[in-house]
């Protein structure tokens, strides 16, 4: 299969699970905040928080490296079957201690945030942790393999789980309780589903298992570093709402930072997800247009189809919150404009951000994300207490633009990758000038009929502002033959 031809089905499996992932947390947060209320809707917000942060803090960075290693040695079967075993014996260790210290000091967690109700939660996500880190690491080899069809399945399995087992617990009667349990439940069914998947491609292996080890965890500290307080500053928000306000702000903030994660999370995730092997085999054989192209590509197609979901995101914003998740949640509307204004540029840049680990240099990014985090904090403490969850939006917003701006000024500057600053700017003011159009005009013109004009007028402006004519000739050439494959499949079923 041609690369570009490949490199569409990766992202096209990819991005589905991407939407059946995040579309059905999307709904089980409508869901559970319609079901729970903002208060014990928060509670579970915060559970799934820490739990997340637990994770990734406990796995050391070792799915990524797997990741990065399966893709290195793709040809080398001995050495691949080595550093998958000696992932998924270490991730174990590592999960199975993390999720002992979470269990035994939840008590003191509640207590930092004041909330008594919160112990027994994080007692239950604790016990997820070392299957989730297990999952992850022998998930990390069928990205590196690029086998995108098999690993988006374990996504779309999860998630259908997850929605399926929340929903009937609730039901039953076990609150916020019944959502952190299916969660647990859900990392066990999908570990089973994923052991099965991977056989074929893995056998334990004990050859060089201490130099591995050795080799794995001095790589995966300096990912670990980067990916926590990466993870660390996606939350932040939601720690520091929880600590300095109260559980229904949480549930509040929860819905408008879910609809921007969904729209600015999911795209980039499915590319990135594809481009991190992609660019470390390019790398290591050298071929520094094809990373550059791959990088370059990236960033102006989220740009496009980013900004465009930004636009009419905020324009019906009011609608949105109020349709899906009820008036209760109105007050998170302003913090949802900020949200999605500012993640824009971020999202589009967040498509090629692990680029800097692909290419051997997890340590810059480590250095990046330390800034921003700190930054993030810094903001989220001085507006917070002074605009509630808007300040808290604000904050993020500022500090997502300034890591998607460093990760760009990194790969220039450290990596000689032409980055097109200038369409990103553009694109940014041009966004800016219809948002305020719309603001000007929302009065005199209905609001829907002025949201669909001024979206499509902006469309056709970024399309063509934005895109290449190579850019414009590969896309309709890798759609083509996706609608060929599907016509040929409607012939051959009839």
């Amino acid at each position: 299969m041609k690369e570009s031809t490949k490199f569409a089905f990766d992202i096209s499996w990819v991005f589905v699970s991407q939407i059946v992932t995040l579309g059905s947390g999307f709904l089980l947060n409508i869901l559970l905040s319609r079901w729970l209320g903002p208060g014990d809707f928060g509670l579970y917000t915060l559970t799934l928080t820490i739990f997340t942060i637990s994770t990734l803090v406990a796995g050391l960075g070792i799915p990524e490296t797997v990741v990065k290693f399966v893709a290195d040695y793709k040809t080398d079967r001995e050495r691949r079957d080595a550093v998958v075993t000696a992932g998924a014996v270490n991730g174990l260790l590592l999960g199975t201690s993390a999720g002992l210290v979470l269990f035994l000091f939840a008590g003191e967690i509640a207590a930092l945030f004041s909330i008594p109700e919160l112990s027994g939660l994080v007692r239950l996500a604790a016990l997820a942790v070392p299957i989730s880190i297990l999952n992850t690491t022998l998930l990390g080899l069928l990205n590196g393999l690029r086998e995108m069809r098999s690993y988006s399945f374990r996504f779309i399995i999860r998630s259908l789980l997850l929605v399926v087992l929340a929903a009937a617990l609730i039901f039953a009667g076990f609150g916020p309780a019944g959502a952190v349990a299916a969660l647990l439940f859900t990392e066990i069914g999908t570990l089973a589903f994923v052991a099965a998947v991977v056989r074929p491609h893995f056998r334990l292996s004990a050859l060089n298992h201490r130099e591995t080890t050795k080799k794995m965890l001095a790589f995966g500290s300096r990912v670990f570093i980067a990916s926590a307080v990466y993870l660390v500053n996606t939350y932040t928000d939601t720690l520091l709402i929880g600590y300095l306000l109260t559980e229904t702000d949480v549930g509040r903030y929860a819905v408008a930072i879910a609809i921007a994660r969904v729209a600015f999370l999911s795209l980039p995730g499915s590319i990135s997800t594809v481009n991190y092997p992609a660019i470390s085999e390019y790398y290591s054989k050298g071929l520094a247009d094809a990373v550059e192209a791959v990088i370059s590509r990236s960033i102006r197609y989220c740009l496009v189809l980013l900004s465009i979901a930004g636009l009419l995101l905020i324009c019906l914003a009011e609608t949105i919150i109020e349709v899906l998740f009820g008036p209760a949640y109105l007050p998170a509307v302003p913090a949802f404009i900020v949200l999605v204004y500012g993640m824009i540029v971020f999202g589009a840049v967040s498509s090629v951000g692990p680029s800097l680990s692909a290419m051997n240099r997890p340590g810059l990014s480590s250095k990046v994300n330390v800034l921003v985090a700190g930054a993030n904090v810094c903001l989220d403490l001085a507006l917070i207490p002074l605009f509630g969850i808007t300040g808290a939006a604000a904050g993020t917003a500022v500090s997502c633009t300034l890591l998607a701006v460093l990760i760009l000024y990194i790969l220039h500057r450290v990596f000689a990758v032409r980055v097109e600053s200038a369409k990103i700017v553009k694109v940014f003011g041009a966004v800016t000038v219809f948002l305020l159009a719309f603001f000007l005009l929302r009065d005199t013109v209905h609001p829907y009929v002025l949201a669909a004009a001024l979206t499509g007028l902006y469309g056709a402006y970024a399309y063509r502002a934005v895109l290449t004519p190579s850019d414009k000739i590969e896309i309709f050439g890798a759609i083509t033959p996706l609608f060929g494959r599907f016509a040929l499949r409607r012939l051959n079923g009839r």
